[in-house]
């Protein structure tokens, strides 16, 4: 192994230790000084476009990403991540045919499987979206990401009873009280659209609390409540909407409502 190599080596991995701990500059900085020591190992590129990315320097990390696939032949792992930051970018067909190359290099990959999926998904071809992410679970039965997938997809169909099914499953994947606020919401929306609107204002509670409150979230919340018959609660949750975000035009025009059936100048009070 030549000095600068190892000097290379060095410089990665203390990157990768600086971004494990957090330290996503002084990552970023590190792996840089890697690459222009050794600018054909793959590793540090990979981590390198992770930072870029976390920094919201997409483009430019899809670039080292892309290098990163290159110098290290066929790398399935590498194809996926790439083809996941085109989606992210837009770029379907860069997405697609990455996602086909990982299954070629390794037909029993996940998240390659996963990645067809997405694909498919936001190209609106939903039934092959779902083919796609069940291939996925053959391969890792506990993999969260596609279980949530699975159950956005099946919203999409306007089938709430299966989308609850499948997230019933992730969430017995957490420990109580650990799961995560976009799988309560979505046990949410799953409940309304069942009519289950007292169940639905459960969710969206806890989902309130597991993360930063949202609008959208209060005004789920709000939508149930009043669904359940709860004027007064629903005003409450439509306020906290307006609140966080004065112009939610769902929430301005649900305070109208929630105005009407209380019989009181709500709807006026939140636009002040």
């Amino acid at each position: 192994m030549s000095k600068q190599l190892a000097q290379s080596r060095q410089e990665s991995q203390r990157g990768i230790s600086a971004l494990d701990r957090g330290d996503w500059q002084g990552g970023e900085t590190l792996l840089a000084q890697s690459i222009k020591l050794c600018p054909v190992d793959p590793e540090p590129h990979f981590h390198y476009a992770e930072a870029l990315w976390h920094r919201g320097a997409k483009q430019d990390a899809l670039a080292e990403m892309q290098e990163a696939l290159r110098l290290s032949g066929e790398d399935p792992a590498l194809a996926v991540r790439t083809g996941e930051m085109c989606l992210d970018l837009g770029r379907l067909d860069d997405a697609a045919r990455l996602a086909d190359e990982a299954v070629d290099l390794d037909p029993r990959l996940a998240t390659a499987w996963a990645l067809r999926g997405e694909v498919a998904q936001a190209q609106g071809r939903l039934d092959d979206a779902l083919a796609q992410l069940h291939r996925a679970l053959e391969f890792q039965r506990d993999n969260k990401l596609v279980l949530l997938l699975i159950a956005e997809v099946y919203r999409q169909q306007n089938r709430p009873d299966r989308a609850l099914n499948t997230l019933q499953t992730l969430r017995d994947g957490y420990n109580p009280g650990e799961e995560p606020q976009r799988v309560l919401y979505l046990e949410g929306l799953a409940f309304s659209a069942l009519q289950r609107y007292d169940d639905a204002v459960d969710a969206y509670t806890l989902a309130l609390e597991r993360d930063r409150p949202a609008a959208e979230l209060y005004y789920q919340l709000a939508a149930a409540h009043l669904s359940a018959g709860r004027p007064r609660e629903a005003g409450q949750a439509v306020s906290a909407a307006l609140a966080l975000e004065p112009g939610h035009q769902p929430s301005r025009e649900l305070a109208g409502r929630i105005d009407l059936a209380l019989r009181t100048p709500l709807a006026e009070s939140i636009q002040r």
